[in-house]
């Protein structure tokens, strides 16, 4: 399975259990300005609510918090 297949399973994973966020350091294929808004279509249409597509980071404290 190629990389872009592998995260598009992640996603799926995600969304069909429900997940409220999937922590992702793929910036090529999941969480980029170009993808992020055509997943969340991609879910929505299939029915289901987008996890929110974060790196760790985003969603932690910064250390100087």
């Amino acid at each position: 399975m190629i990389k872009a297949e592998d995260d598009a399973l992640h996603i799926a994973i995600a969304a069909t259990q429900g997940a409220d966020f999937l922590l992702t350091w793929s910036f090529k294929h999941i969480n980029n300005a170009e993808t992020k808004q055509l997943i969340v279509n991609i879910i929505q249409s299939c029915g289901y609510v987008c996890p929110l597509l974060c790196s760790p980071e985003e969603l932690g404290e910064s250390p100087n918090d």
